[in-house]
């Protein structure tokens, strides 16, 4: 996953005695960094900084505990191919009727581009009807190729906003390129209001490379909020009511705040993931005493 292959960068730059990890260096002879997990939008910009005089390509896959279902053979955006020769037969449910008694299941002869799809699959290996839990859109076909989109338990939804991984991710990548940031990692929760009359927000907790000054983050927050409003109806409903959110909230993590909290949850490395969305409060406690924990103390 691009965030533990940037904490392996970052530590052979250290052993190497260089302020910032580049692959040519470091790897000359490196030809392709495979990389999947999670979505890759907001690394992207760190990746190009670390392939800067390097020959070696990215090439995205898509491979879970179930199998391994896909892998980019075109260009950033353009979808990645669908295995259709590993044991594995592909069902599609449209996203909103995933719950539903009897939802629709499409298969590759009926599938639409453009429309949100939950993965079930069956395999020689004995899974019948499993659901995988990620959902994706389709871009081709013939040959069908996909993006995954997020994952079907991963909503931002306290206040009826009903925002979906993949539009924080967009989101978080519009901001962080207009200030001209790079991410390592980043999480996102609600905050409740705590007394009569006041509204909820939504907190993020960013790791940036460099700590952004105030009118930086500021700008960051005032972008993010208008690529979510202009991506999701509910979301702008809900800020332009009065009466929905406030307007987001940024929490700086210092360098190693994510890696840190990973690693005192047991999940340090391996296939692991940072949550993004994070609706459980004890949790996400958890982390913002990671980011207090990681701060200078002041003079």
């Amino acid at each position: 996953m691009p965030s533990w292959l940037l904490v392996l960068f970052d530590r052979m730059a250290a052993l190497a005695g260089d302020d910032e990890p580049h692959l040519a260096r470091l790897l000359p002879e490196l030809e392709v960094v495979v990389h999947g997990g999670v979505h890759f939008a907001p690394y992207r910009d760190r990746f190009a900084r670390l392939l800067e005089g390097s020959h070696a390509e990215l090439r995205e896959v898509y491979a879970a505990s179930e199998g391994f279902f896909t892998m980019a053979d075109r260009g950033s955006g353009e979808g990645m191919l669908l295995g259709l020769d590993r044991g594995l037969y592909f069902e599609f449910v449209p996203a909103g009727e995933l719950d539903a008694p009897q939802p629709t299941r499409h298969w590759l002869g009926d599938i639409e581009c453009g429309v949100e799809y939950a993965i079930v699959m069956s395999s020689c290996a004995g899974l019948w009807g499993h659901v995988v839990g990620d959902t994706v859109r389709f871009v081709d076909r013939a040959p069908p190729r996909l993006l995954v989109t997020g994952r079907t338990s991963y909503m931002l939804s306290a206040f009826g906003e009903h925002l979906i991984d993949a539009e924080l991710e967009e989101a978080v990548s519009a901001a962080t390129g207009v200030i001209g940031a790079l991410v390592t990692d980043w999480s996102v929760a609600p905050r409740f209001p705590a007394r009569a009359g006041e509204r909820g927000h939504h907190l993020f907790v960013v790791e940036f490379t460099a700590s952004p000054g105030a009118d930086a983050a500021a700008r960051f927050l005032s972008v993010l909020d208008a690529a979510l409003a202009d991506t999701n109806d509910d979301y702008r409903a809900h800020r332009s009511a009065g009466v929905g959110i406030e307007a987001p909230r940024l929490l700086v993590a210092p360098p190693g705040a994510f890696a840190a909290w990973m690693k005192a949850r047991g999940q340090l490395g391996g296939q692991h993931k940072v949550p993004r969305i994070v609706n459980d409060a004890t949790l996400f406690a958890s982390l913002t005493d990671h980011v207090d924990a990681g701060r200078p103390v002041a003079d």
